[in-house]
């Protein structure tokens, strides 16, 4: 280094030229990279994982275990129905014999969350085991009704009609055309008991895309308009552009109706009401025909009879 000095010293006026300038920065820049470089390999040898480093590290592992995503599933599917984590413990069944002390965090779940409370859980919010323990995406078990209408019949004369709602969602303005392509989908919407005086409800997404445009499908779910009406069942409509996700079973009802900005968009009613029903009935010129579908296809013998038997149970 002192004779590299002497050297520049010694030739001063040529270190002092456009060359020697340029000379002088191309050695800075390789001196300084040199010594970069040493202080990282200095620093990835002195900078081992220590015993913390692999104490944090087996964390991470385990809190991103499939373990505990199912404990995280579980809780998740109280939360959405509007049961707080703390509330847990009073909400279910009190033969299991939960405490507060219990779902304090993930390791006190983990440390009770057994078979019989994960049957219980899926049984209670009709939620499939399998998307708990995270071997499918699909939240809610398939239930198709299309050519159906006799099991749609059956399946809501167990329940309490008086307490029930039939909710139908569509996302833009329903046409009588063969050629146009619009689906409804149908949520029924059943409470299953209370908590602090507030109603908690257990949600049934069909999974029929009943398609408007194509007569057989739009009868049917006419049909259905029409015997809700006869059960005196609550059925309302939405407007709703992820009605089809609703339908897959792969989400929770009660976040995708959060996002609807306004109640009631549609009366499902008045597309089987005639004139002499209601003044707002809509597509009336085709109302004898649904009334005469219904007849024959045997709705109304069914629901008659299905009536005598009712009998008053979960879904």
């Amino acid at each position: 280094m002192k004779e590299l000095l002497k050297i520049l010293i010694d030739n001063k006026d040529w270190l002092f030229s456009g060359v020697g300038i340029s000379v002088v920065v191309l050695f800075y820049t390789i001196i300084k990279e040199t010594r970069q470089s040493k202080n990282k390999n200095e620093i990835s040898v002195d900078n081992k994982p220590t015993e913390v480093d692999y104490e944090k590290m087996t964390q991470k592992e385990e809190e991103n275990s499939p373990i505990r995503n199912v404990v995280r599933r579980f809780v998740m599917v109280y939360e959405v129905h509007g049961i707080a984590q703390t509330q847990i413990p009073f909400f279910i069944d009190k033969e299991f014999g939960l405490q507060l002390k219990d779902f304090k965090d993930e390791g006190s779940i983990l440390h009770i969350l057994n078979d019989d409370l994960i049957v219980w859980t899926c049984d209670k919010f009709g939620i499939q085991r399998e998307w708990i323990e995270g071997t499918t995406n699909s939240i809610y078990p398939h239930v198709d009704y299309y050519k159906k209408v006799h099991a749609f019949i059956k399946d809501i004369c167990t329940l309490d009609k008086s307490a029930i709602d039939v909710i139908a969602f569509k996302s833009e303005k329903l046409k009588l055309k063969e050629n146009h392509r619009h689906c409804i989908v149908l949520l029924i919407r059943i409470p299953i008991d209370t908590l602090n005086s507030k109603i908690i409800y257990k949600y049934v997404p069909i999974s029929t895309l009943w398609d408007w445009g194509y007569w057989r499908s739009r009868y049917q779910v006419k049909s259905i308009f029409y015997i809700c009406e006869k059960l005196r069942i609550n059925i309302c409509g939405y407007d709703l552009r992820d009605k089809e996700l609703l339908a897959s079973g792969s989400c929770f009802p009660q976040k995708l109706m959060s996002k609807i900005p306004i109640t009631v968009t549609w009366y499902p009613e008045d597309y089987i009401d005639l004139p002499s029903q209601s003044c707002q009935a809509k597509e009336t010129e085709e109302t004898p025909k649904i009334r005469e579908y219904i007849k024959e296809q045997g709705y109304m013998d069914l629901l008659k009879d299905c009536e005598k038997k009712q009998k008053i149970s979960s879904w």
